[in-house]
C-alpha cells in the first residue's frame, strides 16, 4: 500500500510538473494498465480527441458516486487514469478501473478508492475505448 502511495506522489508531481510546462489547448490524459503483477505506463496520450475526453469527464462527473472502503484483498485496478490538465486545489484525480468483461461493465473508484460508482453499459464502452485506444 505503501508503494502504491509513492508511485501516486510521484506520478502526480510528474504530471504537474509537465502539464504546466504545457500552454497548448490540447487534451492530455495518462494511463497505466495492470499487467501481471505490476502496472504498465501504457500511454501518455497528447493528442486525445476533445470530444472523447469531455464526455468522459461528463460521464466521471454524473456518475453516481458513493462512499466506499477497499476491501484489502480486492483484485488490482484493469486501468489506473487521469486527466493531466485537472487540478483542484494541487491535487489530481486519480480514477482506478476495475472492468467486468462478462458484461463489459466498469466499475470505478477515486479518492484513494473513498469513491465508488458502477456505470451503464453505454458510458463503460465510452471509457473503455478512451483507455484502449
Amino acid at each position: 500500500m505503501m508503494k502504491r502511495k509513492q508511485l501516486l506522489v510521484a506520478l502526480s508531481l510528474l504530471s504537474i510538473t509537465v502539464a504546466s510546462g504545457c500552454t497548448t489547448k490540447q487534451e492530455r490524459i495518462s494511463v497505466q494498465k495492470y499487467e501481471g503483477k505490476n502496472y504498465k505506463f501504457e500511454a501518455y496520450k497528447q493528442k486525445v480527441e476533445v470530444a472523447k475526453t469531455e464526455k468522459t469527464k461528463e460521464i466521471i462527473k454524473n456518475a453516481d458516486w458513493e462512499e466506499f472502503a477497499l476491501e484489502k484483498d480486492h483484485p488490482k485496478a484493469d486501468f489506473i487514469f487521469y486527466f493531466n490538465d485537472e487540478k483542484s486545489e494541487g491535487k489530481m484525480a486519480v480514477y482506478y478501473v476495475w472492468v467486468n468483461t462478462d458484461e463489459n461493465i466498469v466499475e470505478l473508484t477515486k479518492d484513494e478508492h473513498s469513491q465508488y460508482a458502477q456505470l451503464n453499459r453505454k458510458d463503460s464502452e465510452t471509457i473503455l475505448r478512451l483507455l484502449h485506444k
